[in-house]
């Protein structure tokens, strides 16, 4: 791991100290742009870092910038020295990076999944811990997790990694109730499908486009003045997928097969995802590269 410093020329009273992982590209780097265009400042985190360099180069002075794997069990440890050696405190930490295969699950090799759960669960584990443990020291903070609307509604094609979703939920919401008596936030992110390298290729059905990453960052702005436990995006989604739970699993299946939501995990368009399928594949076997 390396990092790069940038130059701090002072924080203002009202901004924040904010850690996101992930954000060379899609979510994170929109988050990036908005947290840094209202003033705070900020500590980027992802695995390329050419790409990082770019873009914080784009944002103007006051921020650092670190290339790590989240895979890495320091990557959080040098993000919170970073943080507090700079800034003096930590206030937010946005668990951003993961990535999402697609296709039966009897046809991804182990390596694949293996390593999605740890750069979609157990990589946010540990950034959660440490980003919680500097929380509860100075008595304030906000954890905020992307997570997915898979995590509610599971999706065909997409096995692994609606259960890495749902176990960011859950894992949020215990940690929720754990942060409470410190006086610190936690936060879920659900969003649908987003217009990131994540979603090339993926068959959608004509009632649904993915919505731009700026729609997620937004939502983390939100949140950051409006706190609560879940936050869908678009916002309808939390008006409709709690509910499916209690609906009949007949019901649930003819509504999946009148919607063929099925294939839009099961059945990618033809050499539109292959690119980003390689980079999986050969981040599993060993040059781990999250992508968002």
């Amino acid at each position: 791991m390396s990092t790069k410093p940038r130059i701090s020329q002072g924080r203002p009273a009202d901004a924040l100290v904010a850690v996101v992982t992930g954000a060379a590209r899609g979510i994170g780097q929109a988050t990036a742009r908005k947290l840094a265009a209202a003033g705070h400042r900020l500590v980027l985190c992802d695995i390329d870092g050419t790409a990082l360099g770019r873009m914080a180069d784009t944002l103007g002075p006051g921020h650092r910038y670190v290339t790590a794997d989240v895979t890495d069990v320091q990557a959080p440890k040098l993000l919170v020295t970073e943080a507090m050696h700079h800034y003096g405190r930590l206030d937010v930490w946005v668990n951003n990076a993961g990535i999402l295969p697609t296709g039966k699950l009897t046809d991804q090799p182990r390596s694949l999944l293996d390593h999605t759960i740890a750069v979609n669960l157990t990589a946010l584990c540990h950034g959660s811990q440490a980003a919680l443990t500097t929380m509860y020291e100075q008595g304030s903070g906000h954890l905020i997790n992307i997570a997915s609307a898979s995590a509610v509604k599971p999706m065909a094609g997409m096995a692994v990694y609606s259960a890495t979703k749902a176990g960011v939920l859950a894992l949020s919401e215990a940690l929720r109730r754990e942060a409470r008596p410190h006086g610190i936030h936690v936060s879920t992110v659900l969003p649908a499908l987003i217009d990131t390298r994540l979603a090339h290729g993926i068959r959608l059905p004509c009632h649904l486009t993915p919505q731009p990453p700026t729609a997620v960052a937004d939502a983390v702005l939100e949140l950051l003045t409006h706190p609560t436990s879940r936050r869908y995006v678009p916002r309808w989604l939390g008006w409709l997928l709690p509910w499916t739970g209690l609906l009949p699993t007949r019901l649930l299946d003819l509504a999946d097969d009148l919607l063929r939501t099925d294939a839009i995990g099961c059945t990618p368009l033809p050499g539109q995802r292959s690119a980003y399928e390689a980079v999986l594949d050969s981040d599993a076997g060993g040059d781990a590269r999250p992508v968002t």
